[in-house]
């Protein structure tokens, strides 16, 4: 994520994720599902905003701009997004307010908030958009209320709200947000990238829900078999695009395809067009192509959107300053 001061607050621009490759392990006893991931923040992003209230409310505004917010049709739940309680935003600011305050002496020193939420990530998609901005939230509570020693207490937050939330905190190597994710996607070991991926990222006019997708997984007869990473590990630290793109690999697209035929529909428009490989991404239903220029992504977008049957987008490997520099930064600032 990028953070910025704004006039009378601050300001986080946050990534979306793909996973260019997905395992799931096991059931955990706490509910989650043990998962092997590798996650890579691309340039599909979402803005957020918070100033300071003298009140204790926490109130969410959400806007859609630039035509996102417009639905495919009567049952395109992408941009049906809560404002209240429920949205991981509000959970999360909440959460680290409480935090804070039960390390204050006296406590009560953090008040409300308002947050604005530019939304461009489509909901119900695996991109992790409701993770990412929990995650921009937590930044944002951050430099609000607490200090750079508190920076730990949004880590430990995180991985209490959701599986992709501490990614987007701790994901980061040399410029690039790239990451191998284990536990419930909790434990996060960054990984070097040599140079930006080019990507087209498609989404079908019908969600997945996350407890579905699992719930089918749960009835398929091999899913006690196992894939590795190993390749794909290696073709990312040799640059080798090619073969990252023959080894992305995702176990819940089975299962997705059994929640919606939206699936296998988007995977046929994709396979239109030359590209090095494409997967599901996260519980779906959005997927994505691996390209080998811009200009080639770029042209793929244009001519999905021209059909209008989906949401086609081109997307980069996302690049910025490890967040702790970042809000280091902006404490440091005149």
């Amino acid at each position: 994520m990028i953070i910025e001061k704004s006039l009378d607050g601050f300001r986080v621009t946050v990534p979306c994720k793909v996973n260019l490759f997905l395992e799931v392990l096991g059931k955990r006893n706490d509910g989650f599902h043990s998962l092997d991931t590798v996650m890579m923040a691309v340039s599909l992003v979402d803005e957020l905003e918070i100033t300071r209230r003298k009140d204790d409310r926490l109130e969410l505004l959400i806007e859609f701009p630039d035509g996102s917010g417009q639905s495919l049709d009567g049952d395109d739940l992408a941009w049906r997004i809560p404002a209240d309680q429920s949205n991981l935003i509000v959970r999360a600011l909440d959460l680290l307010r409480v935090t804070l305050n039960q390390s204050f002496s006296g406590g009560g020193k953090c008040s409300g908030a308002n947050v604005r939420l530019i939304k461009r990530i489509p909901a119900m998609a695996g991109l992790g958009g409701g993770s990412a901005d929990a995650a921009a939230a937590l930044i944002l509570g951050l430099l609000l209320w607490g200090t750079n020693d508190d920076f730990g207490k949004t880590l430990n937050i995180a991985s209490e709200l959701g599986s992709d939330i501490n990614f987007f905190l701790e994901g980061h190597c040399e410029g690039f947000w790239l990451a191998r994710c284990t536990g419930k996607g909790e434990v996060i070991e960054p990984l070097k990238c040599l140079e930006p991926l080019h990507l087209v990222i498609v989404h079908p006019p019908r969600g997945c829900g996350t407890r579905q997708v699992f719930e089918a997984l749960e009835q398929e007869s091999n899913r006690n078999r196992r894939e590795q990473p190993e390749t794909l590990l290696d073709a990312l630290k040799r640059g080798d695009t090619n073969t990252v793109g023959g080894g992305m690999f995702n176990r819940l697209e089975s299962a997705a395809m059994r929640t919606t035929d939206w699936i296998e529909r988007s995977r046929g428009w994709v396979d239109r067009y030359v590209h090095l490989g494409q997967c599901m991404s996260g519980s779906g239903s959005a997927r994505f192509c691996l390209c080998t220029t811009r200009e080639q992504a770029e042209s793929i977008v244009s001519e999905l959107r021209t059909n209008g049957r989906m949401r086609a987008y081109y997307a980069q490997t996302w690049q910025s300053s490890g967040i702790k520099d970042q809000v280091a930064g902006i404490r440091n600032e005149p």
